[in-house]
């Protein structure tokens, strides 16, 4: 099998036309056209992973109540921490 691939910009026209190198097999060959389409994807890094939407709310998504849980336990764990600092320094 061989491939050759191009970049290309689609005109208003919607055509294209492609010229293949001297060297490219003659027979059967399949094309496929794929284009970006920019208007509806977002990238969202999150967590050091990029992902194509923002992440749903909460409410939705089990990892995002995961942290949230994880946050109140350490604010928590902090409070506990100044509080007994807090206490050895009044000794």
């Amino acid at each position: 099998m061989r491939t050759h691939k191009l970049k290309v910009t689609i005109s208003a026209d919607h055509q294209l036309a492609v010229r293949l190198p001297d060297d490219f097999p003659l027979g059967p060959a399949e094309v496929i056209i794929q284009a970006e389409f920019l208007g509806e994807q977002s990238i969202v890094k999150l967590a050091g992973v990029l992902t194509p939407k923002a992440p749903p709310s909460s409410l939705e998504d089990p990892i995002a109540e995961a942290l949230q849980a994880l946050r109140r336990e350490r604010q928590q764990r902090a409070e506990t921490h100044m509080t007994e600092v807090e206490g050895q320094e009044d000794s």
